[in-house]
């Protein structure tokens, strides 16, 4: 597995370790159907992360969101208490 698409999984797995809801995606897509963009955010614990804008596939930008949060959680200090550090 790439390193560019373990953000999901990663998230996922703090999730469960700490006892808290499964992450949700939401996902638009915008711009015209033969040239789509899609940006995603993520609920985590009640938080909204947004993933970086610009992405040509759903899954790219839903990694960007669990991303995001991943590093937000890092800088709290809740991710290294589950899980060890994203890649």
């Amino acid at each position: 597995v790439s390193n560019c698409y373990v953000f999901k999984s990663r998230l996922q797995e703090y999730a469960q370790k700490a006892g808290i809801s499964t992450p949700v995606y939401e996902t638009v897509k915008e711009g015209p159907s033969h040239e789509p963009v899609f940006r995603s955010t993520v609920l985590v614990n009640g938080v909204r992360y947004d993933s970086l804008p610009g992405f040509f596939n759903r899954k790219a930008a839903e990694q960007s969101a669990a991303e995001v949060a991943l590093l937000e959680l890092m800088k709290s200090g809740n991710v290294a208490q589950c899980i060890p550090n994203p890649v």
